[in-house]
């Protein structure tokens, strides 16, 4: 029942989970089922405390969208909150980062909360959400633009992967106003500035294949770019996190990352000494990657969004993009699932982890324990899941569960079933043995 359930954020310091509701709408508001809520278009964030085995078992709301006014035709959510929440991350003080995916607002905003006040500290240009929400252990505050409007002024006409500089998370600001004028064309911040590390269609630097940031090759030897630069997955390679490799999903079907090597200067700027985009074949290709997290143990877990399935008699053509892209009839059950990536001596290794499910994935979020992780479903009447590993720091084999909850007001009572243990090897096995019919 649940609808448009967005990111994922812990805070390992207070054993707090979060989880974005970008809409409270159909099946959540239809007052059918065990989900009955007021709709709210605008959106909102739930909270959940954890207990010493890393479950939660009540949800409740803390961050509520809008007011909606339909009248207002440019902000009919309140400017003065968030509107569609999605990208969620919580800083090394607690303070929630939010990120906003919204026709509601006319510029997409990233705000900050503590649990008291909610503050701007950021507006995109027009026609583009916020992507890549990523705060690394030093307070580095990654933020992407996704699919911005062509007029916008440059670079910000296409999607850029960027960085905040001379700011860490938890430094103090003060709310920026709503953008106008030039400014609702550009990427504005309340404190340090923003730069761009990179920009979709632009040649990736020292690249040894000449690629370019959001390149998809086909099959064929045709190219495809893609403009939505998604979940950003830093993982430093030094102490002071000032040197490390940047993994950014495209958004995309198919999808796509690309892997740059950053290091800051004395100045406080990030090069780009090099990268590539990840060769993803091996795995068979991967379909839409959306949100992403970082795992304990420093490698990067990637999400597909949106797989399909086969009951429509037509699926074949729902999977054209992916058939063109590795060169055969792509079977869908090898799309719909976490991606853990990391870097290596010739690239970068790739795992599906077909044991934490199939669905549409927007985020997967370990907990401190290494083993339990919340999984977020996007789409319309989906479901929250829990997926706990068997070993620490080992996604390939674990048992899955899916929330049952009861309501109580704005507060959902949260029990789990479990639904099976798996590992990835015996599934992929199961899924390469499928008859389709083809």
């Amino acid at each position: 029942e649940w609808r448009k359930m967005e990111g994922v954020a812990v805070d390992a310091v207070n054993n707090k989970l979060y989880i974005a509701i970008s809409e409270v709408g159909k099946g959540m508001s239809d007052g059918e089922g065990e989900i009955q809520l007021a709709e709210n278009p605008c959106g909102a964030v739930y909270m959940a405390d954890l207990d010493a085995d890393m479950n939660i078992s009540a949800l409740a709301p803390v961050v509520i969208g809008g007011p909606y006014d339909e009248s207002d035709s440019a902000n009919p959510c309140s400017v003065d909150s968030i509107a569609n929440p999605d990208n969620i991350f919580v800083d090394s003080a607690g303070a929630l980062w939010i990120g906003e995916d919204t026709g509601e607002h006319a510029n997409n905003m990233l705000w900050k909360w503590d649990g008291v006040e909610l503050k701007r500290f950021a507006t995109l240009p027009a026609g583009s959400e916020v992507t890549g929400l990523h705060i690394s252990a030093n307070g580095a505050v990654f933020m992407n633009v996704q699919h911005p409007d062509g007029v916008n002024i440059y670079p910000y006409n296409r999607g850029t992967i960027g960085i905040v500089t001379g700011f860490a998370a938890t430094d103090a600001f003060e709310s920026i106003d709503v953008p106008s004028g030039n400014a609702a064309h550009m990427v504005v911040v309340a404190a340090g500035d923003y730069q761009v590390l990179g920009r979709m269609g632009s040649p990736i630097p020292n690249a040894i294949d000449a690629a370019r940031l959001g390149q998809l090759d086909m099959a064929d030897g045709s190219m495809d770019i893609c403009n939505n630069p998604d979940g950003n997955m830093y993982l430093p390679v030094n102490e002071e996190g000032s040197q490390g490799y940047l993994y950014t999903n495209y958004e995309c079907q198919p999808g796509g990352m690309s892997k740059l090597y950053i290091s800051q200067n004395e100045d406080g700027l990030w090069d780009v000494i090099e990268g590539e985009n990840v060769d993803l074949i091996a795995v068979g290709g991967t379909w839409n990657n959306c949100f992403s997290s970082v795992t304990p143990w420093n490698t990067g877990l990637s999400s597909e969004e949106y797989p399909f399935d086969t009951i429509d008699a037509e699926w074949q053509d729902n999977y054209a993009a992916m058939t063109d892209y590795i060169g055969t009839q792509a079977n869908p059950y090898d799309y719909g699932y976490p991606i853990e990536i990391m870097p290596d001596s010739i690239g970068s290794t790739v795992v599906k982890h077909f044991a934490m499910g199939r669905f549409s994935h927007e985020n997967s979020m370990i907990m401190p324990d290494a083993k339990t992780v919340y999984q977020s479903d996007d789409g319309t009447n989906r479901i929250l899941w829990k997926f706990v590993a068997s070993e620490a720091a080992d996604l390939s084999a674990g048992t899955l569960y899916a929330a049952k909850v009861t309501q109580d007001g704005d507060t959902f009572h949260v029990e789990w079933i479990e639904l099976g243990t798996g590992n990835d090897a015996e599934i992929a096995e199961t899924i390469a043995a499928m008859d389709l019919g083809q």
